[in-house]
């Protein structure tokens, strides 16, 4: 006897107790007539009773296929109710999430969160709005975006932040570069460089301006580059000190390539975060890619102090 009885079985066992004839089970279930027989008899068989008997000319039920049949239509019911449950399931796990980050967030940041993102709902598209230098309430009232993950803004009326995690801004260095010596970068070398910049017009970088301007320093030239990664590779090879969190160069910092300086009388905390509107309420797919956000980032704050 078999542990386990085939549902295909039971759900010709139960259309065959309820026309009573084989050729309209067979031809209800798309079978031939000889195909329902012999089902019949394997069930039979598996079960070690009869379950069926003729009489007459009609079919009658056993007290052992009464028995079955009434185990078979709730294990079928059970069946159709767990069949609709995940139909419902998918279609409300379909749709469509808007992010608008950063684009060095987007590249640095993300990824560990987008593919476990893909992994809970591999049915949702997941877009990406680049939100550089951007308010995030103008994001979420232009209705660009569900979510926001930047830096969180000093004013964040109406909306919700959950921050993710703190960092502050250092300089990016080759290895060897000459302020590597322990020695802070008086006004002079400070001067004399050349500097790298992720995007000079966000609020951060405007500090660090003003900054170099109350010391009395004024930077000579700058290179503003949309790319974080062009922005590493170029002070990796020497030709300037980049200014931006010690995570964009992660990896490079790790391999001795790059070393990250504090900006001397410099400590310009920053808080990520995912924003939205302080009305809304999330969905079972927001909040998680929120939880997804926190597990992923922790720890991004380290840095150079």
């Amino acid at each position: 006897m078999d542990d386990v009885i085939d549902s295909w079985q039971l759900r010709m066992f139960s259309t065959l107790s309820r026309t009573g004839s084989f050729t309209e089970t067979a031809r209800h279930m798309s079978l031939t007539q000889s195909a329902v027989s012999h089902a019949l008899r394997k069930l039979e068989q598996d079960m070690g009773s009869k379950l069926l008997h003729r009489n007459g000319r009609s079919l009658g039920l056993t007290a052992a296929g009464q028995r079955l049949l009434l185990c078979a239509d709730a294990v079928l019911q059970q069946m159709a109710k767990v069949r609709a449950d995940l139909t419902t399931l998918n279609s409300e796990f379909q749709g469509q999430l808007r992010l608008a980050c950063p684009a060095d967030a987007t590249s640095h940041l993300l990824p560990p969160v987008l593919r476990e993102f893909r992994e809970c709902f591999p049915q949702y598209t997941l877009t990406v709005h680049p939100g550089d230098g951007q308010d995030p309430a103008r994001l979420l009232d232009g209705q660009a975006a569900d979510l926001v993950v930047g830096i969180e803004p000093e004013n964040t009326a109406g909306l919700v932040s959950e921050r993710l995690f703190s960092d502050h801004l250092v300089f990016l260095v080759r290895a060897g570069h000459p302020w590597t010596d322990g020695v802070p970068p008086d006004r002079e070398r400070l001067g004399s460089e050349q500097f790298l910049l992720p995007q000079r017009s966000v609020p951060a970088m405007q500090e660090v301006e003003t900054h170099f301007l109350r010391q009395g320093v004024r930077t000579h030239a700058f290179v503003e580059l949309g790319s974080s990664a062009a922005l590493v590779e170029m002070a990796k090879l020497g030709l300037g000190v980049c200014i931006a969190p010690a995570w964009i160069a992660a990896s490079e910092i790790t391999q001795g390539t790059v070393q990250a300086l504090p900006i001397p009388g410099l400590h310009l905390e920053r808080h990520w975060a995912v924003l939205y509107h302080r009305e809304r309420r999330l969905s079972l797919v927001e909040e998680t890619f929120i939880g997804l956000c926190r597990s992923a980032l922790r720890g991004h704050g380290s840095g150079t102090g």
